[in-house]
């Protein structure tokens, strides 16, 4: 996928089902980083919001398993279409289903049982069909024999600069461009074993080869770094960032595929600017005197 603009251009490079680079060239760092701010502070995701217990005869405190309730990751594709958002939802009751899914966990283990058991995410009950946790085995509390645990928990759609909770990336990267020149006739066996761990460009020196390598996903280049800096190949490896190209790197917990959430954030950006705008013509202009 491309998208090109005069002297602008946008590519996603990698994509699979956890993780997205975007190559974006001819935009200005500010507007990328907007992006990437957005990602982790207000793309919005499903999350436990409160529980009430009614029954824990475990050995873990409640406050222990109502955060272990929080961070359990739950499918957010549907319910950020279906629910309303977290500002329409301050004042609703937990009973409000266009705010709040309910979640039900009722377990018992039998007095006579052997050994204990993991009580895991799949044993969630939820009210709206189209929830479900990401990673079912998941555990939430050990229940020894004869113990129970019973709570009624309520998920809501929130925020990431609201509670960690809500992030729907765990990672959300923004880098320039890695280019790499090199020249591999007569690079010495320190050179080619510094750069040993890229693979590509390793076995293109030790062939002689003369090129350009532009690394448009996300990779770690401090080795290169280091291998340029320290002159360990003196004048046949040189390494630099192209400030005009940049890549966007984000990681999704799960809880979004990760083009959603970038298409998200896009569109959070603009509704932004777009409510800036529609200020500023109603804006009435005070004169100094």
């Amino acid at each position: 996928m491309a998208n090109k603009d005069n002297n602008r251009k946008v590519e996603i490079t990698a994509l699979n089902e956890t993780s997205i680079t975007v190559y974006m060239e001819g935009y200005r760092l500010a507007l990328a980083n907007a992006i990437r701010r957005i990602v982790l502070s207000d793309v919005p995701t499903l999350a436990v919001d409160f529980a009430y217990f009614y029954d824990n005869s475990t050995g873990v405190p409640d406050e222990i398993i109502a955060h272990r309730l929080g961070l359990i990751v739950l499918d957010s594709l549907e319910a950020i279409r279906k629910l309303r958002p977290p500002e329409e939802c301050r004042e609703a009751s937990e009973k409000d289903e266009s705010c709040y899914v309910e979640i039900l966990l009722n377990k018992e283990h039998p007095q006579e049982a052997e050994s204990g058991i993991y009580v895991l995410a799949e044993e969630l009950s939820f009210s709206h069909p189209y929830v479900k946790p990401v990673y079912p085995k998941t555990p939430i509390v050990y229940l020894a024999p004869g113990q129970k645990i019973y709570l009624v928990a309520y998920a809501r759609l929130g925020r990431g600069r609201e509670h960690g909770k809500w992030m729907p990336a765990s990672a959300s990267i923004l880098q320039y461009l890695p280019v790499v020149e090199f020249d591999g006739e007569g690079a010495s066996s320190e050179c080619l074993e510094c750069i040993s761990a890229y693979r590509d460009l390793a076995k293109r020196m030790a062939r002689g080869e003369k090129g350009v390598i532009e690394y448009k996903r996300n990779i770690n280049t401090s080795g290169l770094l280091y291998c340029y800096e320290s002159g360990v190949c003196g004048d046949k490896l040189k390494l630099r960032y192209d400030e005009n190209r940049l890549l966007l790197t984000v990681e999704s917990t799960g809880a979004l595929p990760p083009e959603i959430i970038v298409e998200e954030a896009i569109n959070t950006l603009k509704t932004r600017v777009t409510r800036v705008l529609e200020e500023l013509d109603k804006a009435v202009v005070v004169e100094k005197r």
